[in-house]
């Protein structure tokens, strides 16, 4: 009976610790959704574009460096993988608004928002 009970405490401490995000994010014309702009630790992000245009997709420090650029166009998908304290910016250059799939593991204690 230990045995089970130990086992069951392990098994949810394990569950907890692989935390997941999913969301569709609508990003608005000529502005920016920022995901992790905080301290935290490493995360991945699997994005989708669902939109009808291309949108950029870029990594930032906490010290402002700014990093691996890329252009994901409508329906592609890309794996984004982000260092501790590295916020990930996605950003609609359009004149109309976009939308994103993302999925994301790992630290999932990120701060989101907008920024025009």
């Amino acid at each position: 009976m230990k045995i089970k009970l130990l086992f069951l405490i392990a098994f949810t401490a394990f569950l907890s610790s692989c935390s997941s995000l999913t969301s569709v994010t609508t990003i608005g014309a000529n502005n920016s959704f920022v995901l992790g702009n905080n301290q935290h630790g490493f995360y991945n992000v699997k994005l989708k574009n669902i939109s009808r245009q291309s949108i950029t997709v870029y990594q930032k420090t906490l010290t402002d460096s700014i990093h691996s650029f890329t252009t994901i166009k409508p329906r592609e998908t890309v794996h984004v993988y982000a260092n501790k304290n590295t916020a990930l910016i996605i950003e609609n250059k359009s004149g109309s608004e976009a939308k994103v799939e993302l999925r994301v593991n790992g630290d999932t204690n990120l701060s989101m928002g907008y920024k025009n």
